[in-house]
């Protein structure tokens, strides 16, 4: 389940966000002055976020260092 919660709440509720997040597998955006700055998930779905975005992080830089040494934006065409 998605929840919103204030960086103050977190601070002071730490211990129970983690129980959640790990045993029952919650998932939070923090915010600060109503702007959402960070997410908090189970380290499973941060794995296999990682696990995904390794292989596009790889051919992005074989990308990067076969056209030299332009930014990542640039290599692909972003703007």
């Amino acid at each position: 389940m998605l929840k919103k919660i204030s960086a103050m709440k977190v601070r002071q509720n730490l211990g129970q966000v983690m129980n959640e997040v790990s045993l029952r597998g919650d998932e939070y955006i923090v915010e600060r002055a109503g702007k959402p700055l960070v997410a908090i998930i189970p380290i499973e779905k941060y794995l296999e976020y990682q696990k995904e975005l390794g292989g596009s992080t790889k051919q992005l830089e074989e990308l990067q260092a076969e056209f030299g040494k332009g930014s990542v934006g640039e290599v692909v065409g972003a703007e």
